[in-house]
């Protein structure tokens, strides 16, 4: 039987309450239906939080809360109290889920400080003064999570993609999500490091 849509969102927010540890059927259910579990839309992730199973790290600077996608995959929702933004870890334990966040803002602060080449990177490329091809594999390089990647593929009716033109690319960046320089740039990176291996000179004998 299928689900309306009342129902689908229950079994989700169901599934969530169901992840906290140490909890009676009686109790997840009554979690389910409370507003500890609430939604979320951020960075192209539409899912469920639960606010009352969390861990903290960093002497409570950074918190991780157990989330849901709307796809029914479970995750950790990272927080750092001096970051606008969150990262969606799809680890299953939350100090990996931090420290793969914490990777990934240290990546970005430092593509930001480049952050003027990735600007003129992206008008060389809508301007076709420069061109390569921005791969799934460059997003999965850079400072994005997956979650993050695939959402943003699916609402852009870009699913099944393998590669865009850099172009097109540079176009999303600055028409839909900024964050898209961040894949830019690990493309750009990609194309110099290749460039640079084809004129490296051989080895001495």
């Amino acid at each position: 039987m299928k689900l309306d849509k009342s129902q689908k969102h229950f079994k989700l927010r169901l599934g969530l309450a169901k992840l906290r540890p140490m909890t009676s059927l009686i109790d997840r259910e009554i979690i389910a239906g409370s507003d500890a579990i609430v939604p979320h839309n951020e960075n192209w992730v539409k899912m469920y939080l639960d606010q009352g199973h969390r861990v903290s790290f960093d002497g409570g600077r950074v918190i991780a809360l157990r989330g849901m996608d709307f796809r029914g995959r479970p995750m950790w929702f990272v927080r750092r109290e001096d970051h606008r933004y969150g990262y969606h870890s799809l680890e299953s334990d939350p100090l990996a889920a931090t420290e793969e966040a914490q990777a990934a803002w240290s990546l970005r602060r430092a593509v930001r400080q480049n952050w003027d080449e990735v600007e003129r990177t992206a008008s060389r490329l809508i301007a076709r003064q420069e061109k390569f091809s921005v791969t799934l594999d460059d997003a999965r390089n850079s400072a994005l999570c997956t979650a993050g990647i695939e959402g943003f593929l699916e609402q852009t009716g870009l699913t099944g993609i393998t590669g865009i033109p850099g172009w097109l690319a540079a176009i999303l960046m600055r028409t839909v999500d900024q964050q898209v320089g961040f894949v830019i740039y690990a493309a750009a990176e990609r194309v110099r490091r290749k460039s640079d291996d084809e004129f490296a000179l051989p080895p001495l004998a």
